[in-house]
C-alpha cells in the first residue's frame, strides 16, 4: 500500500525538497540522504535498487517529465562508460570544490547542494523532453556509482572472494 502509493506520488519529495531548500539553503545538504542511499544499497547487494524504487528525482522523471517525453532512445553516448565517468568525477569535482570554498559556512554549503540538485534535475527535465523520461538516470553519478559498486561484488564473486 505505501510503496504503491509512493510510487505515485514520491516526486513531491523532490518538488518539497526544492521549495524548502530554496528559502532555507542549510537545508540543502538534506540531499546527502539520496546520494548516499544508492551507495548503500549497492553494498548491501541490491544493485541501483533505490534509482528504481526510492530516488524521489527518478520518480519525478518517470510520473511527470513522461507527460513531456518523446519516448525516443536514450543516445549511446550518454550511456558509455566513458561519459558515466567523466560525469561521476565532474560532479563530485563540483561538491568538492564548492564545500572546500564554503568550507564553515553551513549556508553555502546547502546552496552547493541544492545548486547541484537543481542543475541536474533541469538538464534531466531538458533531456525528458527529447528522450526518455528517466535519461538523466542512465548517467546520473550515483547510480553510475552504484553499478560499478554492483560490478565489483559480483566479479569478486566470480573470482570465489567470499563475504569478509
Amino acid at each position: 500500500m505505501i510503496a504503491k502509493i509512493y510510487r505515485k506520488y514520491g516526486f513531491l519529495i523532490l518538488i518539497a525538497y526544492l521549495i524548502a531548500a530554496f528559502f532555507f539553503p542549510v537545508l540543502g545538504v538534506v540531499a546527502v540522504i539520496c546520494m548516499l542511499s544508492p551507495v548503500i544499497f549497492a553494498l548491501t547487494g541490491k544493485g541501483r535498487y533505490w534509482c528504481g524504487h526510492f530516488c524521489p528525482r527518478g520518480n519525478f522523471f518517470q510520473n511527470v517529465t513522461c507527460h513531456l517525453s518523446k519516448k525516443r532512445p536514450v543516445p549511446a553516448f550518454l550511456k558509455s562508460a566513458a561519459f558515466r565517468t567523466f560525469m561521476v568525477l565532474f560532479i563530485i569535482g563540483n561538491f568538492s570544490f564548492g564545500i572546500y570554498s564554503n568550507w564553515g559556512n553551513a549556508y553555502g554549503i546547502g546552496m552547493v547542494f541544492y545548486r547541484i540538485i537543481v542543475i541536474t534535475t533541469l538538464i534531466g527535465v531538458i533531456l525528458s523532453g527529447f528522450y526518455l523520461p528517466r535519461t538523466w538516470c542512465t548517467f546520473c553519478p550515483m547510480g553510475s556509482i552504484s553499478s560499478f559498486i554492483s560490478w565489483l561484488k559480483r566479479s569478486r564473486q566470480r573470482r570465489g572472494y567470499t563475504k569478509v
